[in-house]
């Protein structure tokens, strides 16, 4: 995978609208890095709106480390 992203160049531009984009649907840069979110966008060659979609779809459902003790029973 690290191949894959240090292989994929994405310009200062992308970059900031990216940044922007998450931004601005109240997003945490800090959880999506707007770095890697131009890359998968460029490499699904999709806009921010559809990756962001796509990126929902393929998380919808599992569980992740923030909800793994929520979702334990007791």
């Amino acid at each position: 995978m690290q191949n894959v992203i240090n292989n994929m160049s994405v310009k200062a531009e992308e970059i900031k609208q990216a940044k922007k984009f998450l931004e601005n649907k109240k997003l945490s840069i800090k959880v999506i890095k707007p770095r890697l979110f131009a890359i998968a966008s460029k490499e699904l060659k999709q806009d921010f709106d559809n990756t962001l979609n796509e990126l929902t779809k393929a998380l919808n459902g599992k569980t992740t480390t923030s909800n793994q003790k929520s979702n334990k029973k007791t």
